[in-house]
């Protein structure tokens, strides 16, 4: 397991361990996209992903409690989640066309630009499959919005990175999830490159 993927795990993990103890005191009503998020993936743990897919999404998550609240709120929105590889295959970009020392060092130096990945990835309403595969571009909680490859479940984000939808129409009571195989990005992270004369 890469350090990134393990240091994020330990602390869902630990998060994990505490809220389940206010789980089982008192059940909640409904099912949030928190809910089901973190439901899948634990149900995505194999001998082969003893983290399940979407341990890194979730952790990240984290630590922002303002978007997990948002998630998990009243009204409907929708989540497009990247897996684990997504974020596997996001770590190589940014060490690779960015610089920095691996995906971590992105989280820790640039926290409001990982903010704004995340709410990239969710937009207002339940918006299902024959609502979200018709559409030629969707505007995203950041105001910016994704385009769609006609007569595919490619969508397109604004660095014009493709990231194919892998499933769709996992329920919420509060929204709707679909599974995609990026992280999509708003826009570039402040490059950690050495400048050149």
């Amino acid at each position: 397991m890469n350090p990134f993927k393990k240091t994020f795990v330990c602390m869902f993990a630990a998060l994990a361990f505490v809220l389940s103890g206010t789980a089982t005191a008192q059940k909640p009503e409904r099912s949030t996209i928190v809910d089901v998020a973190s439901a899948v993936n634990a149900a995505t743990v194999s001998e082969d992903d003893p983290d399940g897919e979407f341990a890194i999404l979730i952790a990240v998550a984290m630590g922002y409690p303002d978007i997990l609240d948002y998630l998990a709120g009243k009204g409907q929105r929708t989540l497009f989640a990247p897996t684990d590889a997504a974020f596997a295959s996001l770590e190589t970009l940014v060490t690779t066309a960015f610089c920095f020392d691996s995906l971590g060092q992105l989280v820790e130096e640039q926290p409001d630009y990982i903010a704004d990945v995340l709410l990239y990835h969710v937009t207002k309403g339940r918006k299902d499959s024959t609502e979200v595969l018709p559409k030629d571009r969707i505007r995203m909680l950041t105001g910016d919005f994704v385009t769609r490859v006609p007569n595919t479940t490619v969508i397109t984000d604004a660095l014009g990175r493709d990231a194919n939808i892998e499933m769709v129409d996992v329920e919420a009571d509060n929204g709707i999830i679909h599974v995609i195989s990026e992280v999509i990005l708003p826009y570039a992270p402040a490059s950690a490159c050495p400048e050149t004369l």
